[in-house]
């Protein structure tokens, strides 16, 4: 096959998933609320004295060097942070709720960056959630919705259509949010691969008796107990890696795959979330899962070809209706 002929076959692939992709989704909506839902639940139940704490050699308070100037908690002051800290929770909680996808967006992007750059001790799930609320912009840009949980696929009677050029960055934006996450599960289990405990499975039984993030009520019994086993315990430990390489290649797969490996992903953040306690951090993931599996389109259904006349039948007979001009 010439190059020439290799690039209009990988051109017409690509309009194939483009004619296939919509941006208003319910799958969209739900993996955006369930990010602003993990985001809302660090501000609305932490007061701002806690969020940010003085952090010895780390912080003295809200982080405002260089461009983090520009978050809620430093443009209000330090003396005015639980002004601050409820401003994020309605920006949140609108975000949250499915309106006007298109106008909170930015808004979205904001609360989100405020909290990750300026509280005093974020975590993993904050730096996730910046990331994946920046490349959503481009996707809730487009999104001209009333709410985001209207019918899916652009299905409401008055919708107006995305325009070409819209819909293919917000495409665009869509493929690096799936090669970001996929990225993040892949890097996060080929990393622990170079830690002695995760190399030789012994990572959950130390991890279950953290003092910090290890297991509690009510699984606390029943899980210290099956670790005590050597096979359960690496079974555990391997397990989780393996995991997490299947997640990212499924993310990287089709749609199909997709859905399969959200159920992973639910199961995985689930077990996390029940033995750690890590809710921020569990829901941002499982949103971006639920967020990358928006299925495609539907096909739609090709005109069936016209009929060729028989050659031995003239074309005006060949034109007439069955049962006219006969006996």
């Amino acid at each position: 096959m010439s190059p020439t002929a290799l690039l209009d076959e990988q051109a017409e692939v690509l309009q194939r998933h483009l004619r296939r992709f919509d941006v208003r989704s319910r799958w969209f909506g739900l993996g955006r609320s369930l990010i602003c839902f993990a985001e809302l639940t660090v501000v609305l139940l932490t007061p701002a004295k806690a969020l940010l704490i003085p952090v010895l050699t780390i912080t003295d308070g809200a982080r405002c060097d260089g461009v983090r100037a520009g978050s809620a908690f430093c443009l209000v002051g330090e003396d005015h942070g639980e002004w601050a800290r409820w401003l994020l929770v309605a920006v949140l909680l609108v975000a949250a709720s499915g309106y006007r996808p298109r106008w909170t967006a930015i808004p979205q992007l904001w609360a989100v960056y405020s909290i990750a750059v300026s509280i005093s001790v974020p975590d993993g799930g904050e730096s996730v959630s910046l990331i994946m609320s920046m490349l959503m912009v481009p996707i809730s840009l487009a999104d001209g919705r009333t709410w985001h949980w209207s019918r899916a696929d652009g299905a409401e009677p008055t919708a107006r259509p995305v325009r070409p050029a819209a819909q293919a960055i917000a495409f665009a934006a869509f493929c690096a949010i799936r090669i970001q996450l996929a990225y993040i599960y892949l890097d996060t289990a080929i990393s622990k691969f170079g830690v002695s405990d995760w190399a030789n499975g012994t990572a959950e039984y130390y991890f279950l008796r953290d003092k910090m993030f290890g297991v509690g009520t009510p699984w606390d019994g029943l899980l210290l107990a099956v670790s005590k086993n050597s096979l359960t315990v690496v079974a555990m430990t391997w397990g989780a890696l393996i995991v997490e390489l299947v997640i990212a290649g499924c993310i990287l797969g089709s749609h199909r795959w997709r859905k399969v490996g959200l159920v992973l992903d639910v199961l995985l953040h689930g077990m996390i979330i029940l033995t750690m306690g890590l809710w921020s951090f569990g829901l941002v993931m499982i949103g971006c899962a639920v967020l990358i599996s928006m299925p495609p389109l539907t096909a739609p259904a090709e005109a069936a070809p016209a009929a060729a006349p028989r050659p031995d039948v003239p074309v005006a007979e060949a034109r007439r209706p069955a049962g006219v001009g006969t006996a």
